[in-house]
């Protein structure tokens, strides 16, 4: 499937629960694939970049059971460093990056996910375009810029949050511990561990 044919799947979101609408930010179940709504996850290779990790993102089709966009840009081992995207179930996506390799080490190891009471594809797709159009800058347009445009493209309540600093002048390693604690994103998942299995 072309990603344009994935695009094109994308439905507008049936009316879900009144509850978690009102409340904004839904309750973040353990698992990725159990969000009622909208869904991020930025996942991390913290020994990328020399030390100071590399982040990439995932973000749910919202309207779909399990249909999720993922990519990175920037990265020297999950090529191309230009940036890509791709389109798949949950399991794929975490399949993907639990099997990257740095050497004989793998090079994700953990993810951090929250659930967001919006969430348009397509405008973080136009996010992840211009970024990736911009160029490659190792201070100022890389993989931790990318992965905060998807997920400010796709939630207008994210793009909101006064808490999710500018990437600028931020590494992966300490935005993925320090800004999303603040944020109050779920702890971080480990990519070895076995997905649980939906309630």
């Amino acid at each position: 499937m072309t990603f344009g044919q994935q695009m094109a799947r994308v439905a507008t979101p049936v009316v879900g629960s009144l509850a978690l609408l009102a409340a904004g930010m839904a309750t973040a179940p353990t698992e990725a694939e159990a969000a009622p709504l909208g869904r991020v996850c930025m996942f991390l290779a913290p020994d990328g970049a020399y030390g100071a990790g590399h982040a990439a993102f995932a973000f749910k089709v919202r309207g779909e059971k399990d249909h999720w966009m993922f990519g990175s840009f920037g990265s020297t081992t999950d090529s191309p460093r230009k940036g890509w995207i791709k389109g798949g179930t949950w399991k794929k996506a975490r399949a993907h990056f639990t099997n990257v390799k740095d050497g004989k080490a793998r090079y994700y190891t953990g993810y951090r996910c929250v659930n967001t009471r919006d969430g348009d594809v397509k405008r973080a797709q136009s996010w992840y375009t211009t970024v990736k159009n911009r160029g490659y800058n190792v201070t100022t347009n890389n993989c931790l810029h990318m992965s905060m445009a998807a997920f400010k493209g796709y939630s207008e309540t994210l793009r909101k949050d006064t808490r999710l600093r500018t990437a600028t002048g931020q590494t992966p390693n300490v935005y993925y511990k320090s800004v999303l604690d603040k944020a109050k994103w779920e702890k971080s998942h480990r990519l070895d561990d076995r997905p649980r299995n939906k309630k």
